[in-house]
């Protein structure tokens, strides 16, 4: 007798399938893993936005790096496009303010974030068994790789 493939044991067993899955997300507190996965990315992503806004504005037009903003926010959230970017352009318009001390605070915040959304997603993803872990100085560029990426992104579209 042949031992069924994952994906056989899912068409055959749909119900056995979803019940496991609902007590293996209960019992890693899944709801609330995914309430720290939401908090954390908000709270790292928004800083390191906000410097990002900044360090292009030196770069790019200002006018047409809001309409960019603008179009992709209000994709994003709807109808909430023009409160914020109210708010990003009060921003711009005193970025001078900002000064090397908030900055180092907004990066050092940002960095606790993303650490502690990496150790959530390691929590969620520990069926894996990973061979190997990430040595910490990665952990500690991978934002900011993440945002310089980000923020070429949006130079370039």
């Amino acid at each position: 007798m042949t031992s069924l493939t994952p994906v056989g044991f899912v068409f055959r067993h749909p119900l056995a399938f979803t019940g496991r899955v609902l007590r293996h997300f209960h019992a890693n507190r899944g709801v609330l893993l995914a309430g720290a996965v939401a908090y954390y990315a908000l709270l790292s992503l928004v800083p390191l936005l906000i410097l990002l806004l900044v360090a292009l504005s030196h770069v790019a037009d200002k006018v047409e790096l809001l309409t960019l903003l603008h179009h992709y926010l209000e994709q994003l959230v709807p109808g909430e496009a023009e409160l914020v970017m109210a708010q990003v352009a009060q921003f711009l318009d005193h970025r001078q303010t900002l000064s090397w001390m908030m900055m180092g605070t907004l990066l050092f915040f940002s960095s606790l974030a993303f650490g502690i959304l990496e150790t959530t997603m390691a929590i969620i993803f520990d069926h894996r068994h990973a061979v190997h872990n990430r040595h910490a100085v990665i952990s500690l560029l991978l934002p900011y790789l993440y945002m310089l990426l980000l923020g070429f992104g949006l130079l370039v579209g």
